[in-house]
């Protein structure tokens, strides 16, 4: 039987072998006929018998490949007339330092990666640290203002009220109460929204929802129906909910005169309250909107779609932040999105 040489030793193309390869690599060959072992080369490897020789040479030709892989060895095999021979090269020292240079990489890696995240935490704080302050300057400075500023328009109010009184049916007077409650309102939402960023917990007691709804709802009717729009309700009954009462009306205070202000003459204002797996609360009202218009910009502090009717319709732009930060304090969301020419605005409470 023909011994096999240090050129024949070609496991596979892509290995790169020399003369001196026999020399360094632990090996073995098995001569056969496809299905009985005729002879074994055992000189170049102690780690395995002639039996053991004799069963990778069976599992070799079962796997119909020239090159491939048995345990810790990689093999190849090459057919002669009706002989087929098969070298087998052990890989595990291969495989061992593979495995080292993956080990030792990734540990590098992780420690680069943490040494990386580290130095970013120490000199964020830093980096952060004017604006962190800046922001609560600008939390406490809408707080002092806010309080600051009721006193005079208490004052403001009650003076108007009394020239009312001395010239009633005054259009300057009447300017002076519709400007003075418009302020008001804004300070109140400023107010509300600054308590909400200093995370000021909210009451948490249940109460009936439904209720609460119908109350709101009966104050805006009226209002909307001279203003030439229809509130239609659709309320389901005794829809429970844990949270802050106030906080909610207030909410849903917010999405109605919303929707009153902008909705178009003529049209139906919808509101309901339904539970599906979630508490839901939509505001409907028929609108004319921008057709690029992004819904979500709606929610964007001091964001009007146009300024020119938000003057005439008395609109500040943060009521809908305002009634978006309420609902998710209460866990909640508060989306809007477009229906043709509608848009409609979905709290989502969990149960």
């Amino acid at each position: 039987m023909p011994q096999v040489l240090s050129g024949d030793l070609r496991p596979e193309p892509a290995v790169h072998y020399t003369e001196e390869t026999p020399f360094f690599t632990r090996f073995f060959v098995v001569h056969g006929d496809g299905t009985t072992v005729t002879d074994v080369e055992m000189e170049r490897i102690a780690a395995v018998s002639e039996t053991e020789a004799s069963d990778f040479y069976v599992q070799a030709l079962q796997q119909e490949k020239e090159y491939g892989f048995c345990g810790d060895y990689r093999y190849r095999a090459v057919e002669n007339g009706e002989d087929t021979t098969v070298v087998f090269l052990n890989f595990e020292p291969d495989r061992r330092t593979a495995l080292n240079t993956l080990l030792i990489s990734a540990t590098v890696a992780a420690v680069a990666y943490l040494a990386v995240f580290l130095l970013v935490y120490l000199l964020s704080k830093r980096a952060i640290r004017p604006m962190l302050r800046s922001a609560e300057q600008q939390k406490q400075f809408l707080t002092d203002a806010g309080h600051e500023l009721k006193t005079p328009l208490t004052i403001i109010s009650t003076s108007a009220d009394v020239l009312d009184a001395e010239l009633p049916n005054n259009e300057w007077v009447a300017s002076i109460r519709r400007q003075a409650g418009r302020m008001s309102g804004l300070i109140a939402n400023l107010i509300t929204l600054s308590r909400m960023e200093e995370e000021t917990p909210f009451q948490n007691d249940s109460f009936v929802l439904s209720e609460a709804v119908w109350d709101v709802a009966e104050q805006y009717r009226a209002v909307a129906e001279t203003r030439q729009r229809r509130l239609m309700l659709e309320i389901a009954d005794g829809v429970e909910i844990r949270g802050d009462a106030a906080a909610i009306q207030q909410m849903l205070s917010l999405l109605l005169d919303n929707a009153v202000r902008y909705a178009d003459e003529g049209t139906t204002i919808a509101l309901r309250l339904y539970v599906l797996r979630d508490i839901i609360l939509e505001v409907e009202n028929g609108c004319t909107l921008p057709d690029d218009l992004d819904p979500e910009r709606l929610f964007d502090r001091f964001y009007r779609v146009d300024t020119t009717r938000s003057r005439t319709t008395g609109g500040s732009g943060i009521g809908l932040s305002v009634a978006r930060a309420i609902v998710e304090h209460h866990g909640g969301t508060l989306t809007a999105a477009r229906h043709g020419r509608s848009i409609c605005f979905r709290a989502r409470f969990p149960q």
